[in-house]
């Protein structure tokens, strides 16, 4: 069993490069068609965030190469200029790994809820590609179900356990503006971060593109614009949240200049970035990204949850070691 996996996420790795390494469905798509085509790969799960991009690789017995370098080749992109910039695993390490980030306890928000999510649809996306192999298979099932198990066991100590409530946790901060706010994007992430902050008494309008109105069900409470329309209504908003998959920037520069006014608080929880980080300069708008949203170290308080979730690992782990080695006593009597 040759299973490892390397990535770059928020602790290795600026918003700047990470979004150089943030791929769309469609580019996962495209990148698992060119992982199938190596001989030496059995199956590949790729695992890309917000705050981090991996991918795990099951391998032939006695491939070494680095998964983060067949991933730059893949892409186009300089290994040798990004190679500080990564973490190798495998073995029990990449094990203990993938279970504690699929519980939130390698997120930048201690503990965050969307992960967990996260991790399950990057398995079926690999899966839908015919990618994965029974190894990588079981390995993300078990880390899915020990992940579950811990969010039912522990509560996370830090309460702002979502991007949704720390972004109300920065609104709350700024009240004098306005509570007009624009939300940029309809996905889960912007339909949670709409709810959260109707819910606190934020007036909340979501674009919309004109041909999915009738297919996209707003959180209760939310009005909607086009998407076309967005810079010629900025001046009816306080604050403007973006978090979409879009490629290309949703709010730039120079369009934003021609309208007469615009939201003094922008929050763009997208990578790539939705926002132009240039309108930082204009000087009288705050912009916060995912980075300054999400920048939550773990504190000491964590330490002891940290070992209650590795005692939950622990007895997953044991069932993984115990499925393994059946499985390669299965194959020797087959042999």
């Amino acid at each position: 069993m040759n299973v490892r996996m390397a990535g770059i996420d928020y602790s290795m790795a600026g918003l700047h490069i990470r979004e150089k390494f943030s791929f769309t469905k469609s580019c996962q798509n495209k990148i698992y068609e060119k992982l199938k085509l190596n001989e030496n790969i059995l199956g590949s799960v790729i695992v890309s965030t917000c705050n981090r991009t991996e991918i795990y690789l099951s391998c032939v017995d006695g491939y070494e190469a680095n998964p983060f370098e067949i991933i730059c080749s893949i892409i186009d992109a300089d290994y040798l200029k990004y190679q500080n910039l990564h973490k190798a695993r495998q073995g029990e390490d990449l094990f203990w790994h993938l279970c504690r980030l699929s519980c939130g306890a390698k997120s930048q928000i201690w503990g965050e809820d969307q992960i967990i999510t996260q991790v399950k649809n990057s398995l079926i996306l690999a899966r839908e590609n015919n990618a994965t192999d029974n190894i990588l298979e079981v390995l993300f099932r078990t880390a899915i179900t020990c992940a579950k198990k811990i969010k039912t066991k522990i509560k996370f100590s830090n309460s702002e356990n979502t991007v949704a409530l720390k972004t109300l946790s920065v609104l709350n901060k700024h009240k004098d503006i306005g509570n007009k706010v624009l939300v940029i994007g309809n996905g889960e992430v912007g339909k949670l971060v709409a709810k959260t902050l109707i819910e606190n008494e934020y007036d909340v309008t979501m674009t919309l593109r004109q041909y999915k109105y009738s297919d996209v069900q707003l959180p209760i409470g939310a009005k909607a614009i086009d998407y076309a329309e967005r810079y010629e209504n900025m001046a009816d908003f306080d604050i403007l949240i973006s978090c979409t998959l879009s490629p290309h920037f949703t709010v730039e520069k120079e369009k934003l200049l021609l309208v007469k006014s615009y939201p003094k608080i922008m929050i763009d929880l997208a990578v790539p970035r939705d926002i132009e980080s240039d309108i930082a300069d204009l000087g009288n708008i705050t912009l916060y990204d995912i980075d300054t949203i999400g920048k939550d170290a773990i504190n000491k308080s964590h330490a002891q949850q940290l070992e209650e979730i590795d005692a939950i690992i622990e007895k997953y782990h044991g069932d993984f070691i115990k499925w393994k080695n059946y499985s390669k006593n299965k194959e020797l009597v087959t042999i």
